[in-house]
Order: structure tokens, then sequence, then C-alpha cells
């Protein structure tokens, strides 16, 4: 497979068909052959727009794990982040797991702020990558619930 810039759209594209296992697999699975998938993650003034977005459409339909990785592409770009939602066990009561979360985020908070801090007035960067992780962590829980709550408005329609 051609080496992709990261953070490039033909990247992500590489990473969708490295979600199903492989060139070979999103060929077989899409109908079309290597060739035209491995084409299709080069820039060419011949063929602009790379593969296309039907083929990748196509591929997370038949594999939703393909289509993170162009998920993640599209909401980098638009200046936002993508959060894959985990239902296994979610309710739509779970409030206290995103209270836990929080409480974590406030004890990492108070920790980079402490006199035992390297820097009490802002965090260093150990410090903000522990946060980043809690946070990480708020934000699953959140959005899972979020999902767990959406999902009882819509059978309720």
């Amino acid at each position: 497979m051609r080496y992709t810039r990261p953070g490039s759209i033909q990247n992500a594209v590489r990473e969708a068909y490295g979600a199903v296992g492989g060139l070979e697999n999103a060929s077989i699975d899409l109908g079309i052959g290597v060739s035209t998938l491995s084409y299709g993650t080069e820039r060419s003034d011949h063929r602009p727009g790379g593969i296309g977005v039907n083929y990748l459409d196509s591929l997370g339909r038949i594999e939703p794990s393909a289509a993170e990785p162009i998920a993640r592409h599209f909401a980098t770009l638009a200046g936002g982040v993508f959060q894959p939602v985990d239902l296994d066990g979610v309710t739509a009561s779970d409030v206290y797991r995103i209270a836990k979360e929080f409480s974590d985020v406030l004890t990492k908070d108070a920790e980079a702020h402490s006199a035992t801090s390297a820097n009490p007035s802002d965090y260093t960067v150990k410090e903000a990558s522990e946060q980043l992780v809690e946070l990480d962590e708020l934000i699953a829980v959140a959005v899972s619930f979020r999902a767990a709550l959406r999902e009882k408005t819509e059978v309720a329609r």
C-alpha cells in the first residue's frame, strides 16, 4: 500500500481499509479491484477526488469500524473530535458515571494546581496529558449517557 501523509484523507482511507483487514478484504467487500482501491489513496490530476465517497460509505456500512477513521478525519477538519459511542451496559440512569468521571477531572485539576505541582499556576506537560485522559473518559461517559437518553426519546415516538 502506498505511503500516506498522516492527517490526510488518503491516510484516513488507508486506515479504513485496515479496519476491514486490509486492501484485499476491502476489495472483496466492495466488489472492486485491489488496484482500483490502491489507486484511490493516491492524489491524482487524472482522477480528482480519490476513491470516491460512495465507496467509503459502502465500506462503512459493511463494516462500521471502517467509517471511524473517515469520521475522525472530517471531525478534525471541522475543528471537532470524533467520539465513538459504546452503549454496552449503559442505561438512561447512569448519571452517577458522569459524576464519578467529573470527580476524577476535578481531582487532577486540584493536583495540578497544588503546592506539590512543579507549576501550580498551570498544567505541566505530564499533568495535561493525565487530565486529557480523564476528560476523554468524562466525554465518553457523557456521550454514551446522551445516546441512551436519545434512544429512549426515539422509542417514545
